[in-house]
């Protein structure tokens, strides 16, 4: 349960009381309820002082994996994003958000957060991208709107992730992955180890296994 990266509201607004308490409630909420799809969303309060708020898990993460990190993510944001009415946070196998304003199903196009290792060039990026676009393809496609690959490639593995929050529409879902490979291929990190994380997607490409259940590894195509 490893802190990935976080965003909280630009500014650290004081929370009033009611909207507080409505938040208190609404991380109950979240960790009670998430495990047993993977993806919880629910809203707490009577406007102006609603709290909105969705909590998802990797597709891969058993229940109990799945709430305990939920549980992490909750503690976690109120010491990271103390007093504001917005932010989201990240761990390994888990995923929230909450926010005064309702952004259920709406489609967040702000850049997201990249993480690359300068020193991890492995390929070129056909090798990446002949991973990466059917992932995402068949990621935003699948009932979980998560999809992992392992490919072998000469002398290395590849591994792949991809995931959205189940709130938005599959069509949104690819909008996200879209933006998000743009993003790193204009930071020419699509041929190193690196990892983008946006209110809308999630996508990872390792040289290390990192999920908790996968598909065999491809074979690398014969020479020519």
């Amino acid at each position: 349960n490893r802190d990935i990266d976080k965003i909280c509201s630009t500014s650290a607004d004081r929370l009033s009381s009611t909207y507080g308490q409505n938040l208190e409630q609404l991380f109950r909420s979240l960790v009670d309820s998430v495990s047993s799809t993977g993806f919880y969303n629910t809203s707490i309060g009577e406007s102006p002082y609603t709290a909105y708020g969705l909590a998802q898990c990797r597709g891969d993460v058993p229940a109990v994996i799945c709430r305990n990190c939920t549980a992490v993510a909750v503690e976690r944001v109120k010491v990271l994003c103390p007093n504001n009415t917005s932010a989201m946070i990240w761990l390994e196998p888990c995923f929230i958000r909450f926010s005064n304003t309702r952004f259920f199903g709406v489609l967040d196009r702000r850049k997201g957060i990249l993480w690359r290792d300068p020193n991890s060039t492995i390929s070129g990026d056909f090798d990446a991208k002949a991973l990466m676009y059917p992932l995402v393809k068949e990621a935003a496609n699948s009932p979980k709107m998560f999809a992992t690959k392992i490919e072998q490639q000469v002398g290395y593995t590849s591994y792949g992730m991809s995931y959205c929050p189940r709130d938005i529409t599959p069509a949104d879902c690819k909008v996200c992955f879209d933006d998000a490979t743009k993003q790193v291929e204009a930071n020419g990190s699509l041929g190193q180890v690196w990892r983008l994380l946006s209110p809308n997607c999630v996508i990872v490409y390792f040289t290390w296994p990192f999920f908790l259940s996968s598909p065999a590894p491809s074979s690398p195509p014969a020479p020519s």
